[in-house]
């Protein structure tokens, strides 16, 4: 598939996503200007949703996500639901860190599509839109 932009597969544009992360947050041009903290959330959703087609090279938070929802299912016997609730708590009911809010949210949307609840919803619909836009 092809978009505007040209070929873009879903790993490519986990790779334009961490690099805008890092020229936003690190760099010292206009982008940095406009990049505050809590945008680094929003980006690492975008990232988590993408990660999840991107092959073996970003894997990791599909692998964390799963893994993360199985240790809550086993030990407290929480539900994937749960998990993914106490996740979006933790991204978005908290002060933005940029390390918290990498982590967080690039695994957040694995565990709402483990959960197939509601929670799912919006990463389904966003995911197929932006995946049908970009043709990644």
């Amino acid at each position: 598939m092809t978009s505007l932009l040209g070929p873009i597969t879903a790993t490519g544009l986990c790779l334009v996503i961490m690099v805008w992360l890092l020229v936003g947050h690190r760099g010292k041009g206009t982008l940095a200007e406009q990049h505050k903290d809590h945008h680094t959330a929003w980006w690492m959703l975008l990232f988590g949703l993408f990660a999840q087609g991107a092959g073996q090279a970003f894997e990791a938070p599909k692998v964390v996500g799963d893994s993360l929802t199985n240790a809550m299912n086993q030990q407290f016997n929480a539900g994937a639901g749960a998990t993914a609730l106490i996740l979006v708590i933790v991204l978005f009911g908290t002060k933005p860190r940029v390390w918290k809010d990498v982590v967080v949210g690039a695994t957040l949307p694995a565990a709402a599509l483990a959960s197939g609840s509601i929670l799912c919803l919006p990463f389904t619909v966003i995911g197929s839109f932006l995946h049908g836009l970009v043709g990644a």
